[in-house]
């Protein structure tokens, strides 16, 4: 290396962090799991190109780091291309964690959400109006954010209010409403009381929001024309990245898997050996049997099912692609969302829950399904114009600043 070359890169390296002094941010507030993180940046993303092409400032990105390295080498993976616009919060995604669902009773993570979302409320907003450090992604430099330069949130499904700058969620549906709905069902095994408390602990944060934008479809399309709770409820399309092409060497007729532990699983697994249909999996060591490769597999037209829990991120990916998604049955003692997720899906047409069936039966209903996802794309489009919900909403949003 030159002494000029040095220089130069030493001289842009103080300039950066000069600029960064001045930079504005967007922070990220999100339920548990990997696809609302995921969910929430890309819409960040899709903010700064509506942003760019207005001539407006871009913003960079505050993620609370919640789940160390599996989260960093996910996000890398997804967004390397605009790494070095995003910056993991370690400290705030320690306060979110404490309230997040996990490995428990979904009655004992609620009761936890219950007592204790306005402590950790407090905290995360306390954390966020002061000086806080956070890391790049992509290069892993550490930089301290000041609080006036936090100009914006981005909420999903979340269980806090930050209450640091003005809040848009950007959802599948009210956490209040959902919850509300789960205490008159049945197969919910959390107890009611605890239910509805949860209903008003999901609507303080809700009545934090400056805007609610709601995607179709959704969680609570399982019960046909929905009537908006809040006034400042607007009803976009799937608010998650279009699927990509996919690029990949090509793959035989097969079954993509993202979900496992479903009883019965294995005889479908063994009836598609025998049909000539190959197992693909984002993870060959739990699916056994199968092949490793990416979900952009089910844009190759050589999917016929996807086997996935009922997040909407995996359900609109199934639709988009006209892949039949294929649900576990819900068990009582799970978040009730999986509930009625499921009884969207069903009642939308795209999808099925694996009920113990033959696969030459579930076969029988795949051009049905198909056909429905199909029906449903066209009345989005008509709708709204686009499939592209997180431009849509970024459109708006843009704006507005």
């Amino acid at each position: 290396m030159t002494d000029n070359l040095l220089f130069l890169i030493i001289v842009y390296s103080k300039k950066e962090k000069r600029n960064m002094k001045n930079k504005k941010f967007l922070v990220t507030n999100f339920a548990y799991g990997i696809g609302p993180y995921l969910r929430t940046t890309e819409l960040a993303l899709a903010l700064n190109r509506a942003l760019h092409k207005r001539g407006k400032e871009e913003l960079s990105i505050i993620v609370p780091w919640v789940y160390g390295e599996k989260q960093k080498r996910i996000m890398l993976e997804e967004f390397g291309t605009d790494a070095g616009k995003i910056f993991l919060d370690e400290k705030l995604g320690g306060i979110l964690k404490t309230v997040f669902y996990e490995k428990e009773k979904f009655e004992d993570a609620l009761a936890r959400w219950n007592e204790t979302e306005k402590t950790a409320s407090g905290e995360a907003h306390t954390h966020l109006s002061a000086p806080l450090e956070a890391e790049n992604l992509a290069s892993g430099e550490k930089i301290v954010i000041k609080p006036a330069q936090i100009v914006l949130e981005f909420a999903r499904a979340p269980r806090l209010r930050y209450g640091i700058a003005p809040s848009y969620s950007v959802s599948f549906g009210l956490q209040s409403e959902i919850l509300e709905a789960a205490a008159a069902e049945s197969m919910v095994k959390t107890k009611k009381e605890i239910l509805l408390q949860a209903v008003e602990t999901a609507k303080r944060i809700e009545k934090a929001q400056k805007v609610h934008f709601i995607a179709y479809p959704a969680t609570m399309d399982f019960l046909g024309n929905r009537s908006p709770v809040y006034k400042n409820e607007i009803v976009v399309p799937p608010v998650t990245d279009l699927p990509k092409k996919y690029e990949g060497a090509k793959v035989s007729e097969g079954l993509y898997v993202t979900v496992t532990g479903i009883g019965g699983l294995e005889r479908l697994f063994e009836d598609a050996d025998k049909l000539g249909l190959k197992l693909y999996s984002n993870n060959s060591e739990t699916v056994k049997g199968s092949e490793k490769i990416l979900p952009s597999v089910l844009s190759s037209g050589n999917i016929t099912l996807h086997f996935a829990r009922s997040g909407w991120g995996s359900a609109w990916f199934s639709m988009f692609t006209e892949v039949p998604i294929i649900l576990p049955e819900y068990d009582g003692d799970d978040d009730p969302e999986i509930l009625f997720n499921n009884k969207a899906i069903e009642r939308l047409g795209f999808g099925m829950v694996y009920r113990g069936e033959a696969l030459s039966e579930i076969l029988k209903r795949v051009p049905a399904m198909k056909a429905a996802a199909k029906k449903i794309k066209n009345e989005i489009i008509k709708r709204f114009g686009t499939l592209d919900g997180n431009a849509y909403a970024a459109k708006m949003i843009a704006e507005q600043l």
